[in-house]
């Protein structure tokens, strides 16, 4: 997921980029107290949410949220102002939520649990570090194989791959497709379920 907090005051800014990164700790957060930068950090980085304060120097969060939407509509935008009286005019640029200061950590998490646009918190990283190799699906090959008594040369020649592949599925460099993955399942004697999410 990746968030921008914009507030012209630091401080504000700071302690929501605390409050945000304690909630979603891969998350990339960047933040600004400068309004002009806001529209130049969303086109380089694309967020998925943005929070905003609606009052600002020289401009609205409400223009400039329109702005953004008309880049990438599906950006969840959360406003967050002193001024409660902005709430209806906010809601004309589809907001997924409206903050009004001070904002508890119970209300931000309130506001990303209900987000317009829902956001994956999976990460390609962790996608890969969970299911590839030692972490997941590697240990597992090593673990049925070993059991079944099976070397790698043989469990290569059933799989018809070279030696080098199982071993490359074994450490984590490479992880075997969903077709091969069923094949593998198969030779093994292993529920495809096992093969993935089996504990120790």
């Amino acid at each position: 997921m990746k968030i921008l907090i914009a507030d012209d005051h630091r401080l504000i800014v700071d302690d929501l980029l605390d409050e945000v990164s304690s909630i979603f700790p891969g998350a990339l957060c960047v933040g600004t107290s400068d309004p002009t930068e806001i529209i130049p950090l969303f086109k380089e980085n694309e967020f998925d949410v943005i929070i905003m304060d609606i009052d600002m120097p020289d401009t609205s969060g409400i223009e400039l949220a329109s702005e953004i939407l008309k880049i990438r509509p599906r950006t969840n935008i959360i406003y967050i102002t002193g001024h409660a009286e902005f709430a209806l005019e906010s809601y004309n640029t589809y907001a997924s939520a409206f903050l009004v200061k001070p904002i508890t950590g119970e209300r931000l998490r309130d506001a990303f649990d209900h987000l317009r646009h829902p956001v994956s918190t999976i990460t390609d990283d962790m996608i890969e570090s969970e299911y590839a190799g030692n972490a997941t699906i590697g240990k597992w090959i090593t673990k049925y194989r070993e059991e079944r008594g099976m070397s790698r040369d043989e469990l290569a020649e059933k799989m018809n791959v070279a030696l080098q592949t199982v071993y490359r599925w074994e450490n984590g460099t490479r992880m075997p497709d969903i077709v091969t993955f069923m094949k593998l399942s198969k030779i093994l004697g292993v529920d495809t379920g096992m093969l993935m999410y089996s504990d120790e």
